[in-house]
């Protein structure tokens, strides 16, 4: 009885496996469809092509009758497709069609019908839409999921803050060329020096979240900004024109055929939504010593030649680091004793766009004289910045040295020690 058991279970299993391989799927599984772009212009080859799903086999293939209107220039390209994903196994046969369009107007693609297991099954009415030469394909509303994003790092600010404005591009559908980009002026706004980025060609891209949809983002610019007065202002709309790659808004392709145009592209002109910011007046009791820098900061403190003698160089560097700009900020307070001088101070600066907004180092190098021997106590400079999240103004300090300047053998000759 076993072994009579293990085989029925097996004959079971093969009509199965055949039933699946060779396209016996329930008619609820069927389905015959034709799949055309829906604009095209006069003199371009397209894709037509009948799809059944559902089986890989049908018999009695009626050939699509095509009107003058049209010229095969290929096909029908026959070919059996499978997709396994998980416990889905899809099976599908297509007959595909390279045809060009001889006129303008608006023409129904021509039905077919095939035959299933006795069953026909006959593709719908599907329309397209002929353009004349040279007439652009936008006037068609293709459903082009992009858009543009404008976007501050803080929507609310002190006065004389600087923030970073990026235009960025949200798509879908892969771009060929962007062909234009204006950024209406600033009225409220000054535009601080160099842009962090401007696009030169074909923008970089990277994935990105966004309102539950995977896209592919890029930064058409990022620049720094300034408000010129307090209130609520606006930052205007952004405008910028794409060619959106015209073959990923048609059906999926499998390859390219004899006769096909390459790369066509839809032109589309994108806005942004304009975005406002909140410009507010720098908080009271400002320190007379306020270096202008407005964000959270660190500050550390090097010096060159504990040991010097009369008339010599010595080096006191002092590095301010942080988010915020500090391309305007003031050097720090330092109090030096009688018998030093400061003989030269330089400064630099260097800034990027980071996840959290501007982020800056700023280097100021004081060179100091010795006039007369002695023991010398520099006190820890001093350097007042603006708290924009706590809206106070914080005091940095630096460390605290001593120098012992020795009396020079030779009268009058100044030694040159540069950091």
């Amino acid at each position: 009885m076993g072994v009579t058991h293990n085989a029925t279970a097996s004959k079971f299993l093969i009509l199965i496996l055949l039933s699946i391989f060779s396209g016996g799927l329930t008619a609820d599984n069927i389905s015959f469809e034709v799949r055309t772009p829906p604009v095209v212009n006069v003199g371009e080859t397209f894709r037509l092509e009948y799809v059944l799903k559902g089986a890989r086999d049908g018999l009695n293939f009626r050939i699509p009758r095509f009107s003058d209107n049209f010229e095969i220039k290929s096909g029908p390209h026959i070919s059996n497709n499978a997709s396994h994903s998980g416990t889905n196994y899809e099976v599908w046969k297509s007959y595909l069609y390279i045809v060009e369009a001889k006129e303008k107007g608006t023409f129904s693609m021509p039905v077919s019908t095939v035959e299933i297991e006795g069953v026909e099954y006959k593709t719908g009415e599907v329309q397209l839409k002929v353009l004349g030469e040279g007439e652009n394909s936008e006037h068609f509303q293709y459903d082009i999921d992009a858009f543009l994003r404008t976007q501050v790092s803080r929507t609310e600010i002190y006065e004389d803050e600087a923030i970073v404005l990026s235009c960025q591009l949200y798509t879908k559908v892969p771009i060929l060329e962007v062909k234009d980009t204006d950024y209406l002026v600033l009225a409220d706004f000054e535009v601080g020096g160099k842009p962090f980025y401007d696009h030169e060609g074909i923008p970089v891209f990277r994935q990105e979240k966004y309102n539950g949809g995977l896209y592919s983002v890029s930064d058409l610019r990022k620049i720094v900004i300034y408000p010129n007065r307090v209130g609520k202002l606006t930052i205007p709309e952004v405008q910028a024109a794409f060619t959106f790659d015209k073959r990923a808004l048609d059906e999926p392709r499998k390859g390219l055929y004899p006769g096909e145009k390459r790369g066509e592209g839809v032109d589309k002109l994108l806005k942004s939504e304009p975005i406002s910011v909140r410009v507010v007046t720098l908080p009271k009791n400002k320190p007379d010593d306020f270096s202008d820098a407005i964000g959270k900061f660190k500050l550390r403190s090097e010096i060159k030649g504990s040991q010097v003698k009369v008339g010599e160089l010595f080096a006191l560097k002092l590095t301010i680091e942080g988010i915020g700009d500090l391309g305007l900020a003031s050097a720090p307070i330092l109090d030096l004793p009688n018998g030093l001088e400061i003989y030269d101070l330089k400064s630099e600066d260097y800034s990027f766009f980071g996840d959290s907004g501007i982020q800056s180092d700023k280097t100021f190098g004081y060179l100091i004289i010795a006039k007369e021997s002695g023991t010398y106590r520099i006190p820890p400079a001093r350097f007042v910045y603006l708290d924009p999240e706590s809206g106070t103004y914080n005091v940095l300090t630096s460390s605290e040295y001593t120098i012992a300047v020795d009396e020079h053998k030779i009268k009058g000759t100044v030694v040159a020690s540069r950091y």
